[in-house]
Formats: C-alpha cells, structure tokens, sequence
C-alpha cells in the first residue's frame, strides 16, 4: 500500500468547497457588472478571469486528481 497516494476524505469536501466558491463568484460577476462595482475594464478582466478561470482549473484539477488517486 502506497501511503503517498492516500488523502483524507475530508480533503475532498474543501476540494467541493472551492468549486462552489468559484461558481458562486461566476453567478454573481454579471450582477457586479450590471450594478457597477467593476467600472474600469481593468476590473471586469481582472475579476472574470479569476472567477471563470479559477473554475475551470479548479475543476480540471479535481478530474485529473480523482482519474490519477481515486475518489
């Protein structure tokens, strides 16, 4: 048995964490938008990659970590 690989199980619900997190933030860039929090186009690149991006690596972090450790 390889002790390496093993992961608590409760790492996988801040793993679950973090993606929601993320996912929230990509439900709630429009409104931001709309409302006018981000004014500068600075701002709306700024916040859209790192809520957008932030999830889709989040999520193909997960994948690649579940297909190599296991669930």
């Amino acid at each position: 048995m390889n002790l390496n690989k093993l992961k608590p199980s409760f790492g996988r619900i801040f793993d679950l964490m973090s993606i929601i997190l993320m996912l929230f933030f990509c439900v709630k860039y429009p409104g931001w938008v709309i409302d006018g929090y981000l004014d500068t186009m600075y701002l709306k690149i700024a916040v859209f990659v790192a809520a957008y991006g932030g999830l889709i690596a989040n999520i193909v972090w997960l994948y690649k970590d579940i297909k190599n450790k296991g669930w």
